[in-house]
């Protein structure tokens, strides 16, 4: 068997690929989608595949400081790799978070992915050899999933549309997001009578409207009697100071965390705002970063408290369903993206899940095969760069 420290890495190729998406009712969307793909080929021939969530938002950037970092790791074997990666993260003046972490947090999904196929086990079980040595994980065989569709642009012809198709894929939990400036009482009222559970994201970090403080108000004490599992992102993180005293008033469960990628950055979500729930994404965070969160978690015996984001390509849900399959003690739900869009309708279509839990057939080849940029359908690139180590 190959051991790491043979497995070379030759080359580092970043690209940006964009699909059809959510036929132009997603805020921030004009009917497309971009993708941000990190793909390593090593000297065995084999290739592995990450995704970073920042470089959706900045090509040009994500492509120069990936190129900046594998100058870091140029002709390291894989051990050396995860060393170089690790060390240079102790610079907290530029690895601290950002975007630097974001990159890294791809090479480390396309390294696990490319040690996964080299030794013909599920990402699940290479992450735990990697980065959660010597703990007694059981790995599951289901996860734990909501659905994550409506658009704030969205009618209610729109969102009873999403509800069904949530139902039909065996999913009774369902996240929208709202317009707090609209006439939000509708959409709840919809929800509340036609599925199970649901919860509301606010993208205040995006969707600017959703800032005033008075119809957050008049949105948060209508929906209180309405039973939500959660409510997300709240607050602009400009605004977090304000949290305290919205969880006292209203006493929600709240949720928080995608814009961040430091261990630093939770524990102050958890421990000083003391939100329910906190939203960590793989392709944002590094998995090495998200071993020391579960690591605080469990030295203060906290439990549940994740709610993975995910609203990526496959690259992205597939490598959470996977590592969350080991992590259902700190693992409440991950986001299962069901709106239309070209590259992951295949993988939702054909997933298995039934009373909201996601099943792994053969998860090795499941794996190997959603994992590959090149049977991420209907793609079209737009932009390739490459950083040769031969």
């Amino acid at each position: 068997m190959v051991t790491l420290k043979k497995i070379k890495i030759r080359k580092i190729e970043s690209s940006i690929i964009k699909g059809n998406f959510g036929d132009g009712k997603y805020f921030g969307y004009k009917k497309e989608k971009l993708i941000a793909l990190t793909k390593i080929y090593s000297n065995t021939g084999n290739i592995g595949i990450g995704e970073s969530l920042v470089g959706a938002y900045s090509p040009i950037l994500f492509m120069k400081n990936l190129n900046f970092i594998s100058s870091i790791i140029k002709k390291k074997n894989i051990t050396q790799t995860l060393n170089a990666l690790e060390n240079i993260q102790k610079n907290k003046f530029f690895f601290n978070n950002g975007i630097l972490k974001s990159i890294i947090a791809s090479l480390e999904i396309a390294i696990i992915n490319l040690i996964s196929e080299i030794k013909c086990q599920s990402f699940a079980k290479t992450t735990k050899e990697v980065f959660f040595k010597n703990q007694n994980l059981k790995i599951n065989d289901c996860v734990n999933v909501y659905s994550s569709a409506g658009s704030i642009n969205s009618n209610l012809s729109d969102l009873k549309r999403d509800i069904i198709k949530s139902e039909v894929l065996n999913i009774d939990k369902i996240k929208i997001r709202i317009n707090t400036s609209s006439d939000f009482k509708s959409k709840i009222d919809l929800l509340r009578n036609n599925i199970k559970d649901f919860s509301v994201d606010l993208i205040t970090n995006t969707y600017e409207k959703n800032m005033n403080r008075k119809k957050l108000q008049s949105f948060l004490s209508y929906i209180k009697s309405k039973n939500p599992l959660w409510i997300e992102e709240v607050l602009n993180v400009n605004n977090l100071e304000n949290f305290i005293h919205l969880r006292q008033k209203f006493k929600l469960k709240f949720s928080y965390g995608e814009n961040f990628n430091s261990l630093n950055d939770f524990v102050g979500l958890i421990k000083y705002y003391k939100f329910d729930y906190i939203n960590p994404d793989i392709t944002h965070m590094p998995i090495s970063e998200l071993s020391k969160l579960i690591q605080f978690l469990k030295n203060n015996n906290l439990k549940k408290k994740i709610i993975f984001h995910c609203w990526g390509s496959v690259v992205n849900i597939y490598s959470t369903l996977q590592i969350s399959r080991f992590l259902d003690d700190f693992v409440k739900f991950v986001e299962l993206p069901i709106t239309d869009f070209s590259l992951n309708n295949e993988f939702i279509e054909q997933a298995r899940i039934n009373n909201s839990k996601f099943y792994f057939d053969n998860d090795f080849n499941s794996s190997k095969y959603y994992l590959k940029e090149t049977n991420i359908k209907n793609s079209k690139i737009l932009k390739k760069n490459s950083f040769n180590f031969d």
